[in-house]
C-alpha cells in the first residue's frame, strides 16, 4: 500500500509541469462606467470670528453671534444631527508694528480673537442660498467653503458598476473577435465605484446675490473581467 502511495506521489510530481501547461488560455478586459447626477445635499462650514480687548469679552461676543447663527439654521429646518462644531480657537491679537520699527521688544498684545466654525449639512439644497444669506445677516462672517453630495449615492454607484461591467464585456468581445478566439466562460469579475463630494468656493459676501448652483457630479466605477478562451 505504501509503495502505491509513493508511486502516485511521484507520478503527480512528474506530471505537475505538464498539467500546468494544460491550463486554458485566458483573456482579460477592463471597463469604465459613469453616471452624471445632480447633487441634492449641500455641506458648508460657517464661522464667526470676534475680537475684543479681553478673551472673556471676545468669547462672550462670539457666543452671542454663534447662538444667533445656530438658531437661524435650526429655524430653517436643519436637524441637530446635521450641525456640528468643526473648529474653535482663542488667540491673542498683537499690535501691528510700523515698517522699520524697533524689533528688540516682543510685540504687545492688544486684544483677543475667538473663532468658532460649524459644519452644516443642508439636505434641501434648494434652500442653501437663502440659509446662507440669513446666517450672514445673523452674524456669521466666514463661509470657508461649500461642497455638494448625493444622498442616495449607493444607487448611482450600483448603476455605474453595471455600466462598467457591461463595458468590460463589450471590450472583451471586441478583443476576442479581433484575435479570432471564442469566449468560453467568465473566470473572474472585479468592480469598484468611486467619486465623492464636489467642492466649490463660496464667498459669503456674494452668496446672497448669487444662487448656489450644485451643477452635476460624476459617480464612476471600474471593472475587470477575465475569460477562458478557445480557438474559434
Amino acid at each position: 500500500m505504501n509503495k502505491r502511495i509513493v508511486a502516485l506521489a511521484a507520478w503527480i510530481a512528474l506530471a505537475a509541469p505538464a498539467l500546468a501547461q494544460q491550463q486554458p488560455p485566458t483573456l482579460a478586459a477592463n471597463g469604465e462606467g459613469e453616471v452624471m447626477v445632480v447633487p441634492d445635499i449641500a455641506i458648508v462650514t460657517i464661522g464667526v470670528t470676534s475680537r475684543a480687548a479681553t478673551a472673556r469679552d471676545a468669547l462672550a461676543a462670539n457666543s452671542t453671534d454663534v447662538n444667533a447663527v445656530l438658531e437661524t439654521i435650526r429655524a430653517e429646518g436643519v436637524a441637530e444631527v446635521d450641525i456640528g462644531t468643526s473648529g474653535f480657537s482663542v488667540s491673542p491679537v498683537y499690535e501691528e508694528r510700523p515698517a522699520g520699527g524697533r524689533t528688540d521688544q516682543p510685540p504687545r498684545i492688544v486684544g483677543y480673537q475667538v473663532s468658532n466654525q460649524v459644519r452644516v449639512t443642508i439636505r434641501d439644497i434648494a434652500t442653501s442660498g437663502e440659509i446662507l444669506d440669513k446666517v450672514v445677516t445673523a452674524g456669521a462672517n466666514q463661509v470657508n467653503g461649500i461642497s455638494f453630495d448625493i444622498s442616495d449615492r449607493k444607487t448611482y454607484e450600483e448603476e455605474a458598476i453595471q455600466l462598467a461591467i457591461a463595458d468590460a464585456r463589450r471590450q472583451g468581445s471586441l478583443m476576442a473577435e479581433a484575435a479570432d478566439v471564442r469566449l468560453v466562460r467568465i473566470l473572474s469579475v472585479n468592480a469598484s465605484a468611486g467619486g465623492g463630494p464636489v467642492f466649490a468656493r463660496a464667498d459669503f459676501q456674494t452668496l446672497a446675490a448669487v444662487p448656489v448652483q450644485p451643477g452635476q457630479q460624476s459617480v464612476s466605477a471600474s471593472a475587470s473581467l477575465s475569460w477562458e478562451i478557445a480557438p474559434e
